[in-house]
């Protein structure tokens, strides 16, 4: 047990860079920081493509190898320096083990803006499903970077694209075409409704370009309007616009008044669409609410906010950050009910990890859109759209999106063995998978448990649903681990507070 803080650490791993000795402390084994590994050349390169890239590799090994020395003089010196207690080896062991992360938290404490609050883990590599902490604990990762790392941690063929295009061309800004960046947004186009994409970095940066294509739509239509409709519980982002179209007050208060003109109705309620009217330029909605609960939104509903977008002239935006790209098991969310919008955001997933947002249009609200209107410096650039590009044709793969329902559906149908003889309910679709409590305080207390079990899970609604997000390339292996590892944790967390 930690005595600090009473987790028990999950099981360490032993992880070690070719040559090196991992050290044992206690009842921990693992090996130095592995800082990168030597990228040979891609087969398909040009010669001089190939020798940079052999430059790249050849500096990444001498930084991995620097870091094993470091590691091997730091520990040296722990060891020098530690007097053994006779009784007391695990409590060393546990000690030492939470130096480092100690140690990154005080750095954290005086560099870091404190907006995300304390954070009790920190994070050193990742591999598969898996992530390793900077004491060498292992954990079960079913976040996925929340909903970010589609393709799990250090996919080779990922990670073959990413080396191959910093060693080739990483960035030029958009004052020049890059291959990359069209060929993405051709597959995007080809693959969807939309006619038109245009590139940014994140989701909130997304939400703000749709905010801004609606406005200049209607304003062509020599008719401007300046409303917004969005749904209960709905989060479309962070920043000035998109933190007006977000529904919990406690991330707007702060930051008032925000973009007056946006309401909210009840999600999923289509007898409250007529409050949309001819004012409305443009309606927001999530195919399946992420942040807002785990909550799908029903077909009948998607139909009838179409026909009343339909019947006022308003434009009906899908936001698909964290739902789009396979995380429902179809390539896209609106694809669930068939319902088509007339823009689109994506984000989250598209570049397996690397920033990037992409708004997808319909040709009539892209023809309103001439140059100058918007831009950005670091978007659709090579690198990332390189990465976007394998990330895309992966996910696309009709096999791929089949492992997504079927992992899914064995997720969902394990959550309701443990769930529901605790009259706990199942949500979701895909691999996006909620349990549902019935307030914040019990589902916070099994996520901790968790934690120290060596599973992360993450949060949503009102902090009352455990909200299951791994990576799309989750097995039958990994899925079983996550139930076993998850029912123990309900186990320690909810049966044994009521003996």
């Amino acid at each position: 047990m930690d005595i600090a803080a009473g987790i028990a650490l999950p099981p360490a791993p032993a992880f070690a860079v070719a040559g090196s000795a991992p050290a044992r402390i206690g009842s921990l084994q693992r090996g130095p920081s592995v800082v990168g590994a030597a990228t040979p050349p891609v087969a398909s390169a040009s010669s001089g493509t190939s020798s940079a890239l052999a430059a790249f590799g050849l500096g990444l090994a001498s930084a991995s190898a620097a870091a094993s020395a470091r590691w091997q003089a730091r520990r040296g010196a722990a060891a020098r320096h530690r007097r053994p207690r006779a009784g007391a080896v695990a409590v060393a062991a546990v000690t030492d083990v939470a130096t480092e992360t100690a140690k990154w938290q005080a750095a954290a404490e005086t560099s870091l803006l404190n907006n995300y609050g304390k954070r009790s883990l920190t994070m050193e590599r990742g591999e598969g499903h898996y992530l390793f902490d900077v004491d060498g604990r292992k954990f079960l990762d079913f976040t996925a970077g929340i909903a970010v790392n589609c393709l799990g941690h250090g996919d080779p063929g990922w990670v073959e694209v990413v080396a191959k295009h910093a060693g080739t061309l990483c960035h030029t800004s958009n004052l020049f075409l890059n291959k990359e960046q069209i060929t993405l947004g051709e597959k995007l186009v080809k693959c969807s409704f939309a006619d038109k994409a245009f590139f940014c970095n994140s989701g909130t940066e997304a939400s703000e370009a749709a905010i801004k294509f609606s406005r200049k739509f209607h304003m062509m239509s020599g008719k401007p309007r300046t409303n917004f409709v969005c749904f209960d519980n709905a989060f479309h982002g962070r920043t000035m616009g998109a933190l007006a179209l977000t529904y919990k007050e406690a991330y707007k208060t702060p930051f008032q008044p925000t973009m007056p003109s946006s309401s909210f109705l009840p999600f999923n309620d289509a007898s409250a669409l007529g409050a949309i009217d001819d004012t409305v330029c443009a309606v927001f909605v999530e195919p399946m609410q992420g942040e807002g609960g785990v909550i799908p939104a029903t077909n009948a509903f998607m139909e009838a906010l179409r026909k009343r977008c339909d019947e006022v002239g308003a434009l009906l935006v899908f936001d698909e950050v964290q739902c789009g790209l396979g995380r429902t098991g179809k390539l896209f969310g609106y694809q669930m009910s068939g319902v088509l919008p007339d823009i689109m955001t994506l984000a989250k997933p598209l570049a397996g990890g690397l920033p990037i947002g992409a708004v997808l249009m319909t040709e009539r609200i892209a023809e309103c859109i001439v140059p100058g209107d918007h831009g950005s410096t670091f978007a659709g650039a090579p690198l990332v759209c390189a990465a976007g590009n394998y990330t895309f044709d992966r996910i696309s793969n009709p096999a791929f999106l089949a492992n997504v329902c079927e992992m899914g559906e064995r997720i969902r149908a394990g959550l309701r063995r443990l769930g529901e003889p605790r009259g706990l309910t199942v949500r979701g679709e895909g691999l996006l998978c909620g349990l549902v409590f019935d307030d914040a305080a019990p589902c916070g207390a099994v996520q901790k448990a968790a934690q120290e079990m060596g599973l992360l899970v993450l949060t949503a609604g009102k902090g009352n649903v455990l909200r299951i997000a791994p990576a799309l390339t989750v097995g039958p292996k990994e899925v079983d681990e996550f139930l076993d590892l998850l029912e123990k944790s309900m186990v320690h967390a909810l049966d044994a507070s009521k003996e």
